[in-house]
């Protein structure tokens, strides 16, 4: 006790502005003697300018209450409050000396703890009480409080028993959607905030964080529609916030509800935020949207804004690249498809491999090359295709891109591509699903052997495209030609 009140005045320094929980400690304090109160008012006072004289007083003062469960918990719970730790913990010690399952008594313990942050011994306090009252939901709040951040399956535990005790208690709810939210179990987390937001008739500011967990949570278990008509529920809660307005955005085109997906984009668009603020899916976002909208020069500038932002997320290379193709941005197409390839690393398949044969095939069909630029892209683009093959011979997509690719003239007829259409059509036999490659095939075949003269094919080749596809305009031509040769 001797060093009692140095210790005591060098606290109150530390403890300045930090609260306690008192409104919310789940325990009936006494009303606290006015002879005590003033003795610790005192105490208080001198504990700066007379140290010494401090510490005697408050000697005097425990004497006094040191048998009284009651005393001890009022005169304790006033330096709590003051956030006079040591003098409070002193209370708390003898307390627990006089009687170890005094439940207001563990619960006070535990709140001391609490201001000197030692969260596993309040833990400990409040589990002292569970074992006393395995019901008492105060201390089943203040553990769940206290292992949300260091444990929060415990407090998953402790909130589910509250739940138990008070079926209606929706605080729970939206703590255990926090905490759920938090370990990224975001259906649980989707459940726990729809029973406390089903039970809000009205929100305030307080709700705004789990608001915004609740609508992320949607997103990520792919609820769009629920994600629509909360985010509208929400975004009133703050017109400002950032997280409504991209959950807006996100839900707009994912339900394809292109023009208010045009209006929720403003946020990016109009630049209402620092540029640290936006994510890769903020730009990832608009740019799908303008491919949607045809705008194909502004959704590469925003893929590229997005891999600027987060250069890990692979598959966006994938999407820049293929808008790079459609925007006739071959060269930086095939570069950029490389580097998804390269990202990919060890997960890389020979699905990605076509991808990048496809923008060779791009490559070669460019109008305006050089006949040495387009055999450069014809000879890498078929290597890749052979290289498929070596891996899976029976992949007739590939024979199909090898047969494109080596086409030098669409309009001349060509014996070492109508040989690759043949193999194609030979490997898809007894194929489901090949419809699509078939009639790519019967085409070129059909084409050739007009070209040819070679009639009897024409016709055999024709008639199987017209009943794959009966309105097929290709076929039909040839049809009309054949049929006014037989006249």
């Amino acid at each position: 006790m001797k060093n009692l009140i140095k210790k005591l005045a060098f606290s109150a320094l530390l403890l300045v502005g930090v609260g306690n929980a008192q409104a919310q400690n789940g325990y009936e304090v006494p009303t606290i003697n006015p002879e005590y109160a003033t003795m610790a008012d005192e105490i208080i006072g001198m504990q700066l300018s007379d140290p010494d004289k401090a510490n005697k007083q408050f000697t005097k003062l425990l004497r006094k209450i040191q048998k009284s469960k009651e005393d001890l918990l009022s005169v304790g719970q006033y330096f709590l409050d003051k956030n006079i730790y040591p003098c409070a913990n002193q209370c708390a010690k003898q307390l627990y000396t006089l009687d170890p399952t005094y439940i207001p008594g563990l619960m006070f313990n535990g709140e001391v703890c609490m201001l000197r942050k030692d969260y596993g011994a309040a833990g400990q306090k409040f589990d002292e009480v569970l074992t006393v009252d395995s019901t008492y939901v105060p201390a089943l709040k203040r553990n769940a409080f206290v292992y949300k951040n260091i444990n929060p399956h415990v407090a998953i535990e402790m909130l589910e028993r509250i739940k138990n005790v008070e079926p209606s208690n929706v605080s729970a709810d939206k703590e255990l959607g926090d905490i759920y939210y938090n370990l990224d179990e975001f259906k649980s987390a989707v459940a726990s905030y729809k029973s406390y937001f089903d039970a809000q008739t009205q929100n305030d500011s307080t709700d705004i964080r789990a608001a915004e967990n609740y609508l992320q949570s949607l997103y990520a278990t792919q609820s769009f529609m629920d994600l629509a008509q909360l985010v509208t529920r929400f975004e009133k809660l703050d017109g400002k916030d950032m997280v409504f307005k991209r959950m807006k955005l996100f839900a707009a085109v994912e339900n394809y509800e292109l023009d208010l997906a045009e209006q929720a984009m403003g946020y990016i668009s109009n630049k209402e935020y620092p540029d640290s603020f936006y994510l890769y899916l903020d730009y990832a976002y608009a740019a799908n949207l303008l491919t949607e909208l045809a705008d194909i020069p502004g959704a590469i500038g925003y893929y590229e804004l997005a891999l600027k932002r987060d250069s890990t997320k692979v598959s966006g290379y994938k999407e820049l690249a293929n808008l790079y193709r459609r925007n006739r941005q071959i060269s930086e197409g095939i570069e950029t498809y490389k580097k998804y390839i390269h990202a990919l690393g060890e997960n890389v398949q020979l699905s990605d491999y076509f991808g990048l044969g496809q923008q060779y095939v791009a490559a070669s069909q460019q109008a305006d090359i050089t006949p040495e630029e387009k055999a450069k892209y014809v000879q890498e683009g078929d290597s890749i295709f052979l290289a498929i093959l070596a891996e899976k011979p029976d992949s007739y997509q590939a024979v199909l891109m090898r047969a494109a690719i080596n086409i030098t003239d669409g309009s001349v007829p060509e014996d070492n591509v109508k040989a690759l259409y043949e193999e194609a059509l030979t490997m898809m036999e007894g194929k489901e699903n090949t419809e699509a490659g078939k009639l790519q095939a019967l085409r070129y075949l059909a084409f050739y052997a007009v070209q040819k003269d070679q009639l009897e094919d024409a016709r055999k080749y024709t008639d199987e495209i017209l009943v794959i596809e009966p309105e097929n305009a290709f076929a039909k031509q040839i049809d009309t030609y054949l049929k006014s040769l037989e006249q």
